[in-house]
């Protein structure tokens, strides 16, 4: 086949291999997908039901209908002390499609993406799709915190953005307000882009999320993703949004345009309903708090320690203390042998560390618990 190489030399994600891995196991506990298992809000799903039995399923407007990107400035204005107008909203198909647009709209060939590590790794075959290449930002030793330190030793004059993604996927760490604060006025009088993925924004414990939105003097450079997956449970609605200057706006709409024309009418009315019924989600936090420090407690009990994560419904445990060289090797062994499946470090772009989805009930993150207790005393040894 005469294919692009840059798809022939692309593998389907090692999270969703190692979940699907998983299914020949009947008894299995899957810890992999972040896909949250508290029911979707009730008022949502009665809400579109009445819509759609009372409206034509017609094309929606290009670009998110009035009503929704109403709700979402509303939102995130009163929220996050931002200033963004209706005509700064770009509904997408999920924030996966808008990490789509946003790349395929700003990357030149050889241009460079700053990440900073820990990283999602859905962002890296979008940079390299599109002729870009991502540049991994080491925050180990800096607990996870990006530093306007580290961030200076690898800008380039190549450089074209780089990812914020706070509340991190895998670790739940939130930048803290003075390093975010030095980072964007760093960033000032830079020619860079600010992608801030918020898609957790909804998601935090105990500290307040300070949002990339509120630093209204970049907003011509912001570009900030959000979606409905994670905080309301509306995984398969397939609904994101981007917000961004209106001129950035009418550059990310047409390729946008191209690629789907719109989601679909009845998820933008369902995230209508959920901005404008159902925005307060603490019930669904105050649940994910618990099961995580949960696991962060077992865990550290263990000797596996981990940084205690402030949002997000994941648990990012090290391997450090354990003579163990691969994270792979470890996660598909504690497949094989206990029927936990986990999500290895390297995944993400760090070895020696592993994720653990917290989207399952206490009572099951207990027994997984036990069995990864009793699977690590072999490495103890």
């Amino acid at each position: 086949m005469n294919i692009n190489p840059k798809v022939i030399n692309q593998e389907i994600s090692l999270i969703r291999q190692i979940s699907i891995k998983s299914k020949q196991y009947k008894d299995v506990i899957d810890l992999t997908i972040g896909e949250p298992d508290l029911p979707i809000p009730c008022e949502i799903v009665d809400q579109t039901t009445l819509y759609m039995k009372n409206n034509r399923m017609g094309y929606p407007m290009l670009g998110g209908t009035p009503e929704i990107r109403e709700e979402i400035v509303k939102f995130y204005n009163t929220k996050y002390d931002s200033s963004y107008k209706i005509d700064e909203v770009l509904v997408t198909a999920g924030a996966s499609e808008a990490i789509s647009t946003t790349m395929r709209t700003i990357l030149n060939e050889g241009d460079e993406v700053l990440i900073p590590l820990p990283s999602y790794p859905g962002y890296l075959p979008n940079i390299d799709f599109n002729g870009g290449k991502s540049i991994f930002i080491d925050t180990i030793s800096d607990k996870l915190q990006l530093t306007v330190e580290n961030l200076k030793k690898h800008i380039t004059p190549k450089t074209k953005a780089l990812i914020l993604n706070y509340p991190n996927n895998p670790s739940g760490i939130i930048l803290s307000k003075k390093n975010l604060d030095e980072i964007m006025d760093f960033l000032r009088d830079k020619d860079i882009y600010i992608i801030s993925d918020e898609i957790y924004s909804e998601i935090t414990f105990d500290d307040d999320f300070i949002s990339v939105g509120k630093y209204d003097f970049l907003k011509e450079k912001i570009i900030l993703i959000n979606g409905f997956s994670k905080s309301h449970s509306m995984t398969g609605w397939r609904l994101g949004y981007i917000l961004t200057s209106k001129k950035l706006r009418d550059q990310l709409i047409k390729v946008h345009q191209y690629t789907l024309t719109s989601p679909s009418i009845v998820s933008q009315y369902g995230g209508y309903v959920a901005l404008s019924k159902c925005s307060d989600i603490s019930s669904y936090t105050k649940k994910y708090k618990k099961r995580c420090e949960y696991v962060y407690n077992r865990l550290n009990s263990m000797g596996i320690v981990t940084l205690k994560p402030k949002g997000t419904f994941y648990i990012f445990g090290s391997l450090n203390n354990f003579n163990i060289d691969s994270s792979l090797d470890f996660a598909l062994d504690l497949l094989e042998n206990k029927h936990i499946a986990i999500v290895p470090g390297i995944v993400f772009g760090v070895e020696g560390y592993f994720r653990i989805s917290c989207t399952k009930s206490v009572e099951i993150l207990k027994l997984a618990m036990d069995k990864i207790e009793n699977y690590i005393e072999k490495y103890k040894s």
